[in-house]
């Protein structure tokens, strides 16, 4: 592994960890407890009951796709923020089919052949869609690493 690959890869971490300990603390900051105050009291003993999940009435596909850096002149900062960019992308698409799975398992006896086609289509080219950004970005990637300097 070049100097170049473990620079981009140092810095998709850190930018993925960043990005973690943002929401942890965006999600998980409170206000602090003034010392006085009585501790919570604890709820009464129930036994949790989860809710059912609902059936997923609308599967809703992500917006336009993101263009990869040009690998021929992006920076390893440029490269880093597509990979995730893409990445998020792509795991957007991988939901969008799980969605219309989830509606192909969980549909009413009244939605016809061809509707449950049309999900299980919409679902496929969900996927297609996925690595053709995927492979797309790797192409760059090979280039951009292709004129990197290596140590």
């Amino acid at each position: 592994m070049n100097g170049a690959t473990k620079s981009l890869l140092a810095l998709v971490a850190a930018l993925a960890i960043g990005a973690g300990v943002y929401f942890f603390i965006s999600k998980n900051h409170q206000a602090p407890v003034p010392a006085a105050s009585p501790p919570p009291s604890p709820p009464p003993m129930q036994q949790a009951v989860p809710a059912p999940v609902p059936p997923k009435s609308d599967c809703l596909l992500p917006g336009p796709p993101p263009v990869p850096p040009d690998g021929r002149s992006a920076s390893s900062a440029d490269m880093a923020l597509g990979h995730a960019t893409i990445q998020n992308f792509v795991n957007e698409l991988e939901n969008y089919q799980a969605c219309r799975n989830y509606q192909l398992d969980h549909a009413a006896t009244s939605v016809t052949d061809a509707q449950k086609q049309t999900w299980l289509d919409e679902g496929n080219a969900a996927v297609d869609q996925a690595n053709a950004i995927a492979n797309a970005f790797a192409a760059q990637l090979k280039i951009f690493k292709a004129r990197t300097p290596k140590p």
